[in-house]
Order: C-alpha cells, then sequence, then structure tokens
C-alpha cells in the first residue's frame, strides 16, 4: 500500500489534490460565522484575486509538508476512516499543531507575501478553525490514496 504523501504527491494525482483542498478551503469557510467568519471570507476573496491563483498556488505548495506530517496518522487509522481518526478528541489537538507548523514553516519561507500577512493575522485563533476542518480533510485527501 501507498503512503499517504506517495499517493498525494504523484504528479498525475497531485492536481486533482489540490483542487479537492482549494474546494475543502471553500466550504470549510463559506461554514464559518461571526466576525471571525466574515473575516476568513474577505482572506479567502482576497486569496482569490490574488496573481496566479494564490489559494491553489498555496495549496500546492503546503501539499507535501501536510502530507507528511499525516502520513504516520494514515498508517495508523486502521479500518478507520482517516477524517473520523483525525477529529478524535484524543489527537486533534496534536494533528492540528502539527499541521500549523508546516504552515508557520511556509509563511516564514515568503516574505513580504500578502498571504502571509493575512495568515499572520489569524494565526493565534487557527488551531480551532484546524481542528473543525479535520474530518473533511481527512475524507477529501483518503479519496486519493490507492
Amino acid at each position: 500500500m501507498n503512503t499517504l504523501s506517495t499517493s498525494l504527491l504523484d504528479p498525475t494525482v497531485r492536481p486533482q489534490v489540490v483542487d479537492a483542498l482549494v474546494q475543502l478551503a471553500e466550504t470549510e469557510v463559506s461554514g464559518k460565522k461571526g466576525i471571525s467568519g466574515t473575516m476568513l471570507k474577505t482572506a479567502l476573496a482576497g486569496a482569490r484575486k490574488a496573481p496566479g491563483g494564490g489559494v491553489g498556488r498555496a495549496a500546492n505548495a503546503l501539499l507535501p509538508g501536510v502530507a507528511r506530517a499525516l502520513d504516520p496518522h494514515f498508517e495508523a487509522k486502521g479500518e478507520q476512516p482517516f477524517g473520523a481518526y483525525l477529529a478524535d478528541p484524543a489527537r486533534s489537538s496534536q494533528v492540528a499543531d502539527e499541521l500549523l507548523a508546516v504552515a508557520d514553516a511556509r509563511a516564514r519561507s515568503v516574505e513580504g507575501n500578502p498571504l502571509g500577512k493575512v495568515y499572520g493575522s489569524f494565526r493565534g485563533r487557527a488551531k480551532e478553525h484546524v481542528v473543525a476542518a479535520l474530518p473533511g480533510l481527512g475524507a477529501t485527501l483518503e479519496r486519493f490514496v490507492r
């Protein structure tokens, strides 16, 4: 069986994974309410307008690190659906921290990038949003493992 990262980063599959992650981001953000929801929707709208497909470009850039961070979790999930495994309260906080570490490293590497500045403004509350997105993320990524 392939690892999660091997499957997701396969050049013939990766564009489909990126498209699915963009769709997941759109779905997750559209369901957000309140002030933070409005801010996330505004940030996503700005990212859509960024030159070169900002959201897809960001998803593509983050994918290798995300896939590698999730590899051990995918191997440990057993027969249960990956989204349910990730969302388990016993591990969701740890998984969110691992994914945010990938995003933090990426944000540090793109000095002067407006999306990096937006990320910085949301970072303090990002963990709760990542935890909420784990079921969808796991289900989305699992579809691409062959």
